[in-house]
């Protein structure tokens, strides 16, 4: 989700400012121009059937936010529950899962290019080579559609599907090869990281993790880390328990799988594990968040910061953690210390934060 920003031409200058001097923004601002158009970008899923999903924008100097941005920009809603974002060059690839597509936006102006359907549960998305984004759908092995889908840049249309066994989750890349967690979808029975090789849209590798891993980040090691969330006890609602969560590491040089064992489980949602910014420290969520150096040999018991959240991103160029509170539409910024720095508003039930500069 790290991805450096375009270098915008004079034409497109002069329309985003048009668009987002029209936008929303904190008072006693200036309003947002295109050359402040950098840095983050909110995903907010939205109330589920309400279709009220959106990008909430940040600029944090000076501080500026359009809480819509895709709205804003287009005139309407992008569609219901905004799953994932990905920047890739001039596109910005927007998964909405309720609403079974993937929308395609100009980032010069967030307008929108395309829309891509034919998906039953999109998920994630990741550039996985020059040509390439990967869309992983799903909701299961008693349902249909459980693919990696291979979308064309040039064309934007579906150039493949790779087959999984159930529901995949989260995508990443590390060292030229494309990560895939395999969460199981609504039957929540999965429990492997698949590796998946872009110059052949083969899986060459199979990792056993934890039960249903739903999130992964790499380390400076280039480990991967993934947070499982376990299975859930559907017997038993008051309150929801799950067995077998926890966090694996996948030691990618000697294939070698190490998990450590959430006692509980609070947080179940996709955006919950975390690096900092040289690698060095995981940050996870569950009854609050975590940091545990990657040399640890089990979970820390004390918090960074004692609060719930739905989602949380590193912030790649200072280092912020930037954590998400679904109840109060709010994105909240940490130092490494666990300290508030800043706060600002967003859309409804913000997931995960993509960075641009």
């Amino acid at each position: 989700m790290k991805r450096n920003f375009l270098k915008i031409s004079l034409l497109a200058l002069s329309s985003v400012a048009l668009l987002l001097t029209s936008c929303e923004k904190s008072e006693d601002t200036p309003d947002i121009t295109a050359n402040n158009l950098k840095g983050m970008f909110v995903v907010c899923e939205g109330n589920f059937g309400s279709a009220n999903g959106d990008i909430t924008f940040y600029n944090s100097d000076p501080a500026k936010t359009v809480k819509n941005l895709y709205n804003s920009a287009n005139g309407l809603p992008v569609g219901d529950v905004v799953q994932a974002f990905e920047i890739v060059d001039t596109l910005g690839f927007i998964v909405v899962n309720n609403s079974q597509k993937v929308t395609v936006v100009n980032m010069r102006n967030f307008k929108v290019i395309k829309n891509i359907g034919g998906f039953s549960y999109p998920r994630n998305v990741v550039r996985a080579n020059e040509n390439t984004v990967y869309i992983s759908n799903g909701k299961g092995k008693n349902y249909e559609n459980n693919y990696i889908y291979s979308i064309d840049l040039k064309t934007l249309t579906k150039s493949d599907s790779l087959d999984v066994e159930t529901g995949p989750e989260k995508l990443i890349v590390v060292n030229s090869k494309v990560y895939a967690a395999i969460a199981g979808g609504w039957d929540n029975d999965g429990n492997t990281v698949i590796e998946i090789d872009p110059s052949t849209f083969k899986i060459t590798n199979t990792f056993e993790v934890a039960s249903v891993p739903i999130d992964l980040v790499t380390d400076k090691d280039n480990n991967i880390w993934a947070y499982c969330k376990g299975v859930a006890d559907k017997n038993n609602y008051s309150p929801l328990t799950y067995t077998n969560s926890g966090i694996s590491k996948i030691n990618l040089s000697t294939k070698v799988v190490n998990n450590f064992p959430l006692k509980t489980m609070y947080a179940s949602e996709v955006n919950c594990i975390a690096a900092n910014k040289d690698g060095s420290i995981i940050y996870y969520l569950n009854d609050g968040l975590y940091a545990m150096a990657i040399t640890a040999t089990e979970l820390p018991t004390a918090k960074l910061v004692d609060h719930m959240f739905f989602g949380m991103d590193v912030d790649p160029k200072t280092g912020n953690i930037i954590c998400l509170d679904d109840a109060n539409s709010m994105a909240i910024g940490y130092n490494a210390k666990g300290e508030k720095l800043f706060s600002f508003g967003t859309a409804s039930f913000p997931n995960s934060v993509v960075f641009s500069y």
